[in-house]
């Protein structure tokens, strides 16, 4: 359906320029007409006049055809889609809301960062927990937003709130969630003084602020003020587990949500407080967080041109669960029923770079990592012996493999492996991914 939606779309673009090519040739043969008939008959020839009003016909025509083709048609369009939104789904056209994503995954497939951070002409205003997926794939688009003179405002909890204690609690009693909160504050921290750093024209601002009360919601709030405005927001409760909630985009309509989550998010706002220069306190050596995460950057062998290329995010299946900053990653995004029933065996690496003398002083390499339905992993030709699967574990796996690591390139290979369904009747049977995310910190 996608296909033939696109090749649709483009013969209407193909058959439109063709009309205004068109109608600007009408135009042109009629002006050249009109003005080149001074020349074709004398002054009191019986035939200039109405050769002039048929040239000067011609190019009205040419005119009003092209004026139709690139305003009244568009705008006629779009009042007819709007009017027939209306009549199918009249509730959520009247209260704003542009889309319903199941989960985050669903949500960066129909609007991935890159798209919506390009359209901020004024202010990005994002709000969340830990903000890693942030801090991790988006900082050089917060960079370079705040470059180009927009202001970036970023909310994440303060990692020594007593929430904090409540939620890790909730989740176990694992220092995960306090780990990611501090991590990502150190991404931003750096990624602040790399823009006081730099040189630019109409440097814009970008504000870090901490809060310490229960997060209702997370949010990505783009020139909220403006009519262009648009809310993206999560819809119920963070619960400090893996699971993905669904999220909506709303539109800046009068007596719709918008207002109602603008308001929200300017008093979480100001209820919050400006991040200390300082970074949190941490013991030791002071070090260099880096933190990779499975996306756009993974990369899998493909056996037809026997070359490594870059992954896809794939579909999300009901039963995954996620890995906070990561995505879901295949060869494509779905598999096919063939493969579903065969089962499959795919190679994916992550591959970084250690600086000399730093390998033996690590202080933290540590991987987080679930497959679907399993996989085998190698650090620098070393394989590990236990298998790593858990798509729908409450707690993803965590590897600790500092002690395989060396000077300059390393590499980590995942060899995702997707039994066989004979049974299987629809691809979504037997769902095929892999989702890590690998928290590397080396003394500076």
């Amino acid at each position: 359906m996608e296909k033939h939606n696109k090749k649709s779309l483009k013969a209407r673009t193909w058959i439109r320029d063709r009309i205004i090519f068109l109608a600007m040739v009408i135009f042109v043969a009629g002006a050249s007409l009109y003005i080149s008939s001074a020349k074709m008959f004398a002054p009191d020839n019986i035939w200039l006049h109405p050769v002039k009003e048929f040239a000067l016909l011609i190019s009205m025509i040419g005119v009003v055809s092209l004026g139709y083709e690139l305003f009244l048609r568009e705008l006629t369009f779009s009042e007819y889609k709007e009017a027939l939104q209306d009549i199918v789904n009249p509730h959520a056209v009247r209260l704003g809301i542009a889309g319903i994503y199941k989960n985050r995954s669903e949500l960066g497939q129909a609007h991935n960062f890159q798209t919506l951070f390009k359209d901020v002409k004024q202010e990005l205003f994002i709000g969340g927990t830990s903000l890693l997926s942030i801090s991790t794939g988006s900082r050089d688009l917060l960079k370079e937003k705040v470059l180009a003179g927009k202001n970036v405002k970023l909310l994440v909890i303060d990692p020594e709130s007593e929430i904090v204690d409540i939620i890790t609690r909730q989740i176990g009693g694992k220092a995960t969630f306090k780990n990611e909160i501090k991590t990502s504050i150190l991404l931003l921290q750096k990624l602040q003084e790399e823009i006081a750093e730099t040189d630019a024209p109409r440097k814009g601002k970008m504000m870090v602020h901490t809060y310490r009360f229960i997060p209702s919601h997370s949010f990505i709030s783009i020139d909220v003020d403006e009519g262009h405005g648009v809310i993206i927001a999560d819809i119920g409760p963070y619960l400090g587990r893996n699971n993905q909630r669904p999220s909506m985009m709303l539109l800046n309509k009068k007596k719709g949500l918008y207002a109602h989550y603008r308001e929200l998010n300017k008093a979480l706002w100001e209820d919050s407080t400006p991040l200390v220069a300082e970074a949190p306190a941490v013991s030791g050596p002071k070090t260099r967080t880096q933190v990779f995460a499975s996306g756009e950057g993974t990369e899998f062998f493909d056996t037809e041109s026997n070359g490594w290329r870059t992954a896809s995010i794939c579909e999300l299946n009901s039963g995954w669960r996620g890995i906070k900053g990561s995505q879901w990653v295949w060869v494509r995004d779905s598999i096919t029923l063939e493969e579903a029933k065969t089962g499959s065996q795919h190679k994916f690496r992550l591959q970084f770079g250690i600086p000399d003398g730093k390998a033996n002083s690590v202080q933290r390499a540590e991987l987080f990592v679930r497959s679907d339905d399993t996989c085998h992993i190698t650090v620098n030709d070393v394989s590990l012996k236990q298998e790593y699967g858990g798509a729908d574990y409450p707690d993803p796996f965590i590897i600790d493999f500092d002690q395989f690591l060396k000077e300059g390139l390393n590499t980590v290979t995942f060899e995702v492996i997707n039994y066989a369904k004979p049974d299987a009747r629809v691809p979504e049977d037997n769902p095929s991914g892999l989702i890590y995310r690998l928290h590397l910190e080396v003394p500076e």
